[in-house]
């Protein structure tokens, strides 16, 4: 456990930042990697109770953009000697395919207003972090217009499933 302890301290030393910072950096990458976990069972479980086979697949590919953004959030972790949290199963939102839609679009919408305070958080002193968020924030913007779309393509009336 020295060892860890020893590995932090250098590189809390080497990017000049405080205890405090570090572990502020530390806390923001392990809520951002739950967020995107989150996001993965979520979406993974609204594709397959989706009505049209193309919304599946469209969100299917939306998980696994998702679950890249984890990769590299565990990645900055594993450089600062974190440990990944757990991620708790998503539970399933709304009763018809509409509804799930308008629950991953606010998903994103609230994550997208995070992800803009992590980024100014962390620009000045770590700017490859905030890279990093950078990107995943990118990819929510595509995200939430193709969640739009579907949304104005589908039936908010359409048959309740399971």
């Amino acid at each position: 456990m020295g060892y860890q302890k020893n590995w932090s301290d250098w590189w809390r030393g080497f990017l000049g930042l405080s205890p405090d910072g570090y572990r502020e950096v530390l806390k923001i990458l392990q809520d951002r990697y739950v967020d995107e976990m989150h996001h993965v069972n979520l979406y993974t479980q609204h594709a397959g109770k989706m009505q049209y086979p193309q919304f599946r697949e469209r969100l299917l590919a939306i998980a696994a953009d998702e679950a890249r953004h984890a990769e590299w959030l565990a990645e900055k972790i594993a450089l600062f000697g974190g440990k990944l949290p757990s991620a708790a199963e998503a539970p399933t939102n709304g009763k018809n395919s509409w509804q799930r839609l308008l629950a991953d679009l606010d998903e994103e919408n609230h994550c997208s207003a995070e992800l803009i305070e992590m980024m100014q958080t962390v620009r000045e002193e770590l700017p490859d972090v905030a890279q990093v968020l950078e990107r995943i924030f990118e990819d929510g913007e595509k995200h939430r217009a193709e969640i739009r779309d579907m949304l104005m393509r589908s039936d908010p009336q359409a048959h309740i499933t399971g």
